[in-house]
């Protein structure tokens, strides 16, 4: 009797072990289910109640949020966005790069243009791929006759420095046979820790865990708290920190340098664009702008930036042009940024045309045959 009443006892601890973990199963997928609901009603996207959206129907604009969060990187072995995502504004192809499909191989009496850059570039923001700097970029081209097809491929990927960007040119892009470069970028840069430019930076085990957690979709819990309180972090206003940035526009520079001055077969042109950022130039900030102004510190910021376009006045000597677009939204009256540094499809505009402009001349020397 003993032995049968110590076997019972056992089995009713396995059953309430057995109850205890469903019950935590289902009080899990519970959560998840609120979370996933909330998130889809509440996309947690600060961006999206700027002015720059002002016109935007909000399940769009939570189509541009969701997008934003959704995008799946790497940094293994290098930087990249992985292919074959397919999301409601955004389409990366097989390639990992946004926008239609491409062929690795140039087709004849084709001009190819490569937009390399970070979130900026990529689109982050845009209302659709066509409304990226690279993708007005490409209606502009399509809209003027030419003898001869002019390919621009988005290759901005978010968070990318001239240090992931050169690496991605040289393994990567030239393999595409490209003609042209446009380079876009400096906020990023002047952004970063000095010491991320090493590429023997080992992420923390806490940072990896953190990654980790923001690329699984599988269970969004975790993501969904964490993006909630780094937008809340987000809030708290910025310290520009100017250590070492001597050293890193002498990064930025000597990066491109290197990319403008090698000899590869001269192959390919290079253009070295300096994006605006809120509060350069002389725009007359909004209300808004003024907020972002204020919260990232770009008064220190914009001072250091001025480094940077002085390192782009000696890059205009080893690249084919340079391009100083930090007035580009002088006589705009409107909200043109949505943070301290990204724009929305009308500010993407305006920049592919000056773009467009800056590079014009360079495609007319090569084919001599430009039909207005």
């Amino acid at each position: 009797m003993e032995v049968s009443s110590n076997l019972s006892v056992v089995v009713s601890y396995k059953k309430q072990f057995l109850l205890g973990v469903l019950l935590l199963l289902v009080i899990i997928i519970a959560i998840e289910g609120i979370v996933r609901t909330y998130d889809h009603y509440n996309p947690n996207c600060m961006f999206i109640s700027s002015e720059v959206f002002q016109d935007i129907d909000f399940e769009l604009k939570r189509a541009i949020c969701h997008a934003n969060d959704d995008i799946i990187w790497s940094d293994q072995p290098y930087l990249h966005l992985l292919p074959n995502q397919h999301l409601p504004t955004v389409n990366i192809n097989s390639d990992g790069f946004r926008g239609p499909e491409i062929t690795k191989e140039k087709s004849e009496n084709v001009y190819r243009i490569f937009v390399v850059g970070g979130s900026t570039t990529f689109g982050v923001g845009a209302t659709s791929d066509l409304t990226t700097i690279p993708g007005f970029l490409q209606k502009k081209f399509h809209d003027v006759n030419l003898n001869f097809k002019v390919e621009v491929i988005n290759a901005g990927i978010p968070k990318a420095y001239s240090f992931t960007e050169t690496y991605y040119i040289k393994n990567i892009l030239l393999e595409y046979d490209p003609d042209l470069f446009i380079i876009y970028d400096g906020w990023n840069d002047i952004n970063r820790p000095y010491d991320v430019f090493d590429d023997t930076v080992d992420y923390q085990s806490s940072e990896k865990i953190l990654r980790m957690i923001l690329k699984n979709d599988i269970y969004k819990t975790g993501k969904v708290i964490l993006k909630n309180y780094f937008n809340w972090r987000a809030n708290e206003n910025i310290i520009f920190d100017s250590t070492d940035i001597d050293k890193k526009v002498d990064t930025w520079r000597n990066n491109w340098s290197e990319i403008c001055k090698t000899d590869y077969g001269n192959r390919f042109d290079v253009i070295i664009a300096l994006q605006p950022l809120v509060g350069t130039g002389n725009k007359v900030l909004t209300e808004e702008e003024q907020t972002h102004y204020k919260h990232a510190d770009h008064y220190n910021l914009l001072q250091y930036y001025e480094k940077y376009a002085f390192a782009l006045d000696e890059l205009n000597s080893q690249c084919t042009k340079t391009k100083d677009m930090r007035e580009i939204f002088d006589d705009m009256q409107i909200t043109m940024y949505f943070d301290a540094g990204h724009t929305g499809d009308e500010g993407n505009r305006i920049i592919a045309e000056v773009l467009y402009e800056t590079s014009k001349p360079i495609i007319e020397k090569r084919f001599y045959s430009f039909d207005n």
